[in-house]
């Protein structure tokens, strides 16, 4: 039984190369201040998801090595663990998209 990995890689590429993109445009226009409006909550909503967006990293890639570990290594005997490695690999790339550009979206959804 054969499994086409070209398209889960096209997803996981384009995916991780976004989530960087969106990172690095995110640490240059919150780089000096988060304040979006003169609303307290609407600050504080903002500081909390550029802490989530900062400190997301860390945990995603250790989530994304027990992914490749599970795809590659555990996968290699069992084609379940093969199936669900690859799953997971693509939901903490698409994962992280969407982790990388919710302060980007709030911010403009909040300017006035």
């Amino acid at each position: 039984m054969e499994y086409k990995s070209i398209g889960y890689k096209k997803i996981v590429k384009i995916s991780v190369i976004c989530s960087i993109i969106l990172a690095l445009i995110s640490s240059f226009v919150f780089a000096d201040e988060t304040a979006v409006s003169d609303d307290k909550i609407y600050n504080n909503v903002l500081n909390i998801l550029v802490f989530i967006q900062k400190y997301s990293w860390p945990i995603v890639t250790l989530v994304f090595i027990y992914a490749i570990y599970q795809y590659y290594v555990i996968g290699s005997e069992v084609v379940e663990h093969k199936v669900l490695g690859r799953r997971l690999i693509v939901g903490v790339a698409i994962f992280m998209v969407i982790v990388q550009s919710l302060p980007l979206i709030y911010s403009f959804l909040t300017i006035k």
